[in-house]
């Protein structure tokens, strides 16, 4: 009887300590998880402030205008849409994969719908070679673009109205 006693407190033991590395070993790989999502996010907040900050201040006035840029600052403008154009897609790829959170892509992609409303973001959209991105992404941004086109016609249909 007391073997049998002394084998039920062993598996006791063993299972208590077995739970405990368990619940160590899921709290670790949480943390790990929480972790590598910062890192993503804070990665890529870097290389969005990096293309940002080489970007002209005035690409978001409405009469910017790509063309009117010098030969040099043309290249450099359409290089670092084309980058911002690829952190998107990659944003939108994480997305679709499940790697970021449905919070951070409704962040991000307010900002894409945003920048997307821009003449210059469109005129790059459209000059640069979209065929490189893959298709759903395209997709994304045309039916951003045509949603931001419609806004756009429906605001000057009404201003043409009430003047």
């Amino acid at each position: 009887m007391e073997h049998i006693l002394g084998f039920w407190i062993w598996i006791s033991a063993d299972g208590i300590v077995a739970f405990i590395t368990a619940a160590g070993l899921l709290y670790t790989i949480r943390n790990f998880n929480k972790q590598q999502k910062l890192m993503v996010f804070m990665d890529y907040t870097k290389r969005y402030q990096e293309i940002l900050l080489n970007l002209p201040l005035n690409i978001y006035d409405s009469d910017f205008c790509i063309d009117k840029l010098d030969v040099h600052e043309e290249e450099k403008t359409l290089r670092y849409l084309r980058s911002y154009f690829d952190l998107c897609s990659e944003e939108y790829h994480l997305y679709l994969q499940k790697h970021i959170s449905k919070e951070t892509w409704k962040e991000w992609e307010s900002g894409i719908k945003l920048v997307l409303e821009k003449t210059a973001f469109r005129t790059a959209w459209e000059r640069l070679n979209v065929d490189s991105y893959y298709e759903e992404f395209a997709g994304f941004v045309d039916k951003a673009t045509a949603t931001n086109k419609s806004k756009v016609d429906n605001n000057n249909i009404q201003s043409e109205v009430v003047a």
